[in-house]
């Protein structure tokens, strides 16, 4: 600590899924309440709290290469790593001498109590073998523990709903890092949802490391729709509903009439697809086939023509002929799958996948070559959808504003900048037409119809 009169100030570093991020907020908040002050920089950081992730071999090399930065060019400020990396292979970074604390997923919600006991007023530095902090026990597992994450962002709000999961995938360590599916119950959620909705946000995003599963675990079993058709109704003419990541076995004939025009729940889902082809789905132990793939998402657009789909994708998995890939490659088209999230496969240490012997292995250029064809794949289709979104207006949510320029987020997760005419406060709803999108900003141009006052619902400064 630079001062030890002061309470040490924080930087907090996020890698990885958006609850990752949605953590790193909740963590932020505690430390604001341990009496931590933030840092505006780096340079003027104490400690610098780095969120991991463990999904591929890449996002492992890239949170070393960061911690070894951070050691190397800001050597005053200590360093506490969390998330699934962390929680993974703790040990992994007692080889760094900047890192102060290793904080595994289950005592998140304990980082700075741990990390303040570990640091009287002398500011001494954590003995070497007291760095790891996990809870070897299941109790950070249940939904009291997941409740404690909460999050209060004034436009759009997370509500976490479920943590943890239940499936055997192959490529995955996310079990092993998060532990088994576990739900908050309706009713926590409801609270939630209403204490945000009261606080000002016009936007609420169900996460969940397998939202999908929401509620096979609560006594009685409830269900994703089932929780969905409550907070529809809630947040009716008051802002609009999101859902994140979904496997598509998930989108069931319950939910997906939710989905209608009109509905606070947004035309816009991120689809955990992994693969097009029947085998390699198998292999990788992915519920559902190519058909069924299609049938939901037929279903889907039936219920609304124009709604957005995002897609997670492997490319390379062992086994994946080129007619296999081709599959995947030609699902992009046909489901027209258009913001992308391409993987190349990595095997991770204690999976199946990674047991493959060597010879089903692909070859790196292989695997690099698969994943850019898809992503191009992907463009092409986003392409496709920015000539058609420009026909008709959207619902943008105002995020940001730069006197006389607002900008912010439509219905269908596609960014607007547009003239604020009316000027509209942080957290309003506007209806805007779009009429160009610049490719190099990755943004659409918009303007308010002429003569329209039209909000679709308020502006949260104005509560």
């Amino acid at each position: 600590m630079k001062d030890k009169n002061t309470m040490p100030s924080m930087t907090l570093l996020t890698m990885g899924c958006r609850v990752n991020q949605f953590e790193t907020d909740t963590i932020l908040k505690m430390g604001k309440e341990c009496g931590l002050r933030v840092a505006s920089t780096l340079e003027e950081a104490d400690v610098i709290v780095v969120n991991t992730c463990s999904v591929t071999l890449e996002s492992e090399r890239q949170a070393r290469k960061l911690i070894r930065r951070l050691g190397r060019d800001y050597p005053l400020a200590r360093v506490v790593v969390t998330g699934c990396y962390a929680e993974r292979s703790p040990e992994s970074f007692l080889e760094y001498p900047q890192v102060d604390l290793v904080v595994g997923n289950g005592v998140k919600h304990q980082l700075w109590d741990r990390w303040l006991a570990c640091h009287p007023e002398t500011g001494n530095r954590s003995h070497r073998e007291d760095r790891v902090v996990q809870d070897s026990s299941d109790s950070h597992r249940s939904p009291s523990k997941s409740s404690k994450f909460s999050s209060k962002s004034r436009a759009r709000a997370s509500l976490h709903v479920q943590n943890g999961c239940d499936r055997s995938c192959t490529y995955c360590l996310i079990p092993q890092v998060r532990g088994p599916s576990v739900s908050l119950s309706v009713a926590e959620v409801l609270d939630q949802a209403e204490s945000l909705l009261q606080s000002g946000s016009r936007e609420l995003v169900l996460l969940g490391i397998d939202v999908g599963s929401y509620g096979r675990d609560l006594s009685p079993p409830t269900s994703l729709a089932a929780l969905m058709r409550e907070l529809v109704a809630l947040v009716r003419g008051r802002g609009r509903l999101r859902l994140s990541s979904v496997d598509p076995m998930d989108i069931d004939d319950s939910l997906i009439p939710l989905f209608h025009p009109g509905s606070p729940l947004c035309p816009h889902l991120h689809l955990s697809i992994q693969s097009g082809d029947d085998l390699i789905r198998k292999r990788m132990g992915r519920q559902g086939g190519r058909r069924d793939l299609l049938e939901r998402i037929q279903d889907l657009r039936r219920v609304h023509p124009h709604v957005v789909l995002g897609a997670d994708l492997i490319a390379g998995f062992p086994t994946e002929s080129a007619e296999a890939f081709a599959a995947t490659l030609s699902l992009v088209e046909q489901a027209e799958l258009s913001l992308l999230h391409v993987f190349p496969f990595s095997p991770r240490p204690g999976t199946a996948a990674a047991r493959y012997p060597e010879q089903f292995h692909l070859p790196d250029s292989v695997i690099r070559e698969r994943a850019r064809m898809l992503r191009e794949a992907g463009c092409c289709q986003f392409a496709r959808l920015t000539q058609e979104r420009l026909k008709r207006p959207a619902d943008v949510l105002i995020e940001k504003l730069d006197h006389p320029w607002a900008e912010g987020t439509t219905e269908d997760y596609l960014t607007v900048r547009f003239p604020n005419q009316w000027n509209d406060a942080h957290g309003a709803i506007r209806r805007v037409n779009l009429v160009g999108y610049d490719p190099i900003e990755k943004i659409f141009s918009g303007i308010i119809p002429q003569l329209s006052t039209e909000l679709s619902t308020g502006s949260v400064d104005n509560l």
